[in-house]
């Protein structure tokens, strides 16, 4: 086929669709067909072989523009990176300071919430008793036998105070805003976790497969060992020197 070198990006372009052509067309009967198509693909090995030889140099070339484009990138973010280190940090500092500011003040709103409805419930409580009280009174001093019946019924309902809300009491400032981002944590029991998908309790979703660890098991065992849920095949290939 002669050296990729000296011939033409137009003439390898037009010969790999020639090839192609030809590889369309063939057909493997008898062990004659079986060695020729053998041969042919080692040529379609030796004309890749001839392309990727004329475009190494423009590739390498490509490269070189791109590895100095990226390490003139690389030096201006690292500068750009240790101006700011000191800001990070202090952002970072910042933002924990307020964070715990405003968790230690939604706390205390808590605690002051339920010390104020409870004063509230107590307090309809006893507007609800001294009502029942007076009526249960009028009532026995009436003879009036519905009346004292109302009054017992008063005493039977359960008795809920008005909701008390506290507000918070943390600023808002424009540009600063606060929002809760829930997370789970890192260290997770995979065993309980997989339970939970096999009863149908969560999603299949919440499991994502070791690729890289079954097709090292897969590879060392060559498939034979069995493994739930899992299964092997030989995706068995082919190679050729040009």
């Amino acid at each position: 086929m002669g050296s990729a070198l000296a011939r033409t990006k137009d003439t390898l372009a037009t010969e790999a669709t020639t090839w192609a052509a030809k590889a369309g067309a063939l057909r493997i009967v008898d062990r004659e067909s079986c060695v020729n198509a053998s041969h042919f693909l080692r040529s379609i090995k030796g004309l890749r072989a001839q392309i990727q030889q004329w475009f190494a140099p423009h590739v390498e070339a490509a490269m070189e523009t791109k590895r100095k484009a990226e390490a003139a990138r690389k030096a201006l973010v690292d500068e750009m990176d240790r101006m700011e280190a000191p800001l990070v940090d202090a952002e970072a500092k910042v933002k924990r300071a307020l964070i715990a500011w405003e968790t230690d003040q939604e706390a205390r709103r808590q605690v002051e919430e339920r010390r104020l409805q409870a004063e509230a419930q107590r307090q309809a409580e006893a507007a609800t008793l001294a009502a029942a009280a007076a009526l249960e009174a009028e009532a026995v001093q009436t003879g009036d036998a519905a009346m004292l019946a109302e009054a017992h019924d008063i005493l039977e309902q359960p008795i809920e105070a008005p909701v008390v809300v506290v507000k918070p009491d943390v600023p808002k400032v424009q540009g600063v805003t606060y929002r809760d981002q829930w997370k789970a944590h890192p260290e997770i029991d995979v065993k309980a976790l997989a339970a939970a998908v096999a009863s149908g309790a969560v999603p299949v979703t919440f499991l994502q497969p070791n690729l890289t660890a079954i097709n090292q098991f897969c590879r060392a065992t060559q498939g034979t060992q069995p493994v739930p849920g899992v299964r092997f095949y030989n995706d068995r290939q082919i190679a050729a020197r040009g």
